[in-house]
């Protein structure tokens, strides 16, 4: 049997986690993540020099890394303080050897030797964009930043998102899509990790005419400041909407909640993302498994993640 090509889509922690659990598997993994992140030590880099936002990015880099755990925990590292406070030594990296090259193909090529990488992470654009959120009541919100950083629950219904100027994606990632045997989306934030792939001209069309099948990790937990309230149901359609011709060939939900500790998220306003009886799924598309770490924080464990996704695989005979 030929080696499994699995193209990841996303950003933020939720991608890490993935990448995590697919790096021991025998195949051919491309990550293609988000660029528009605007906060924190990618969005003053990015404003500073002039870069693309490197966090997704080299996070990705380093969850796929072929380096001791010493060395990727030293990538990782966040100083605390002084003129490099907030800043990851993943992201100056990026930032230097941006500088060295002066090329941003070069640079993703460079990074994937010195992070030790023997698959591949592409960013799915190198355009220069900004993520707006408009909501029902014609508020809009720009900067993914802006998103991310709100600090109480939205006041109406997310409408849609867009991206300020169009961007591109970038021709490599486009390649990878058509090329794979498995296309996974999430798990991550629904409208600052996901749906700004899907945005990127050339994306959702490259994965409606790819072979491959398309499956969607959904999330543990809603977001009072993006997805107040929503259900299974809501997470599908939303992914399904910006996909436009592609189908969804499977959901991979969490059917195991921990016994206690749901009373701290609830007190910020979040919960557990389950089905609705009112509009469930068919049956084919709908996989529960058992997706949850073990201990206080509320997240996906990578190799429970991995496993659920090879024995999903196996057993529709996607490869």
């Amino acid at each position: 049997m030929a080696t499994p090509k699995i193209v990841t889509v996303g950003g933020g922690t939720g991608h890490y986690t993935l990448l995590t659990g697919l790096r021991g598997l025998s195949a051919r993994i491309t990550a293609i993540v988000t660029m528009m992140d605007s906060g924190g030590s990618s969005g003053r880099l990015r404003d500073e020099y002039g870069l693309l936002p490197p966090g997704d990015f080299t996070r990705c880099l380093v969850a796929l890394s072929e380096h001791p755990e010493a060395l990727k925990e030293l990538l990782g590292h966040r100083f605390r303080s002084g003129s490099l406070g907030g800043h990851t030594l993943r992201n100056l990296i990026f930032t230097a050897v941006q500088e060295i090259t002066g090329s941003l193909p070069l640079t993703v090529e460079r990074l994937h030797e010195i992070f030790s990488v023997k698959n591949r992470v592409l960013p799915v654009t190198m355009d220069h964009v900004d993520l707006v959120m408009h909501l029902e009541n014609d508020r809009t919100i720009r900067g993914e930043a802006s998103i991310d950083n709100l600090s109480d629950m939205l006041d109406a219904p997310v409408l849609s998102v867009y991206l300020d100027p169009e961007a591109r994606a970038y021709p490599a990632a486009l390649d990878a899509i058509a090329d794979a045997d498995l296309i996974i989306l999430g798990p991550g934030d629904l409208y600052t990790s996901l749906v700004p792939n899907l945005l990127v001209k050339g994306v959702r069309e490259a994965i409606a005419a790819s072979r491959a099948r398309a499956m969607f990790v959904c999330n543990l937990m809603t977001k009072p400041n993006e997805t107040p309230g929503y259900t299974v149901e809501d997470f599908v359609g939303t992914i399904a909407m910006y996909l436009g011709e592609a189908r969804l060939d499977a959901v991979l939900v969490n059917d195991v909640w921990p016994s206690e500790g749901l009373e701290e998220y609830a007190s910020a306003g979040s919960e557990p993302v389950v089905t609705s009886p009112d509009k469930p799924l068919a049956s084919d598309l709908l996989v529960p498994a058992d997706l949850l770490f073990g201990g206080k924080l509320i997240r996906h464990d990578p190799q429970k993640l991995s496993a659920a996704i090879v024995s999903l695989a196996r057993q529709r005979s996607w490869w």
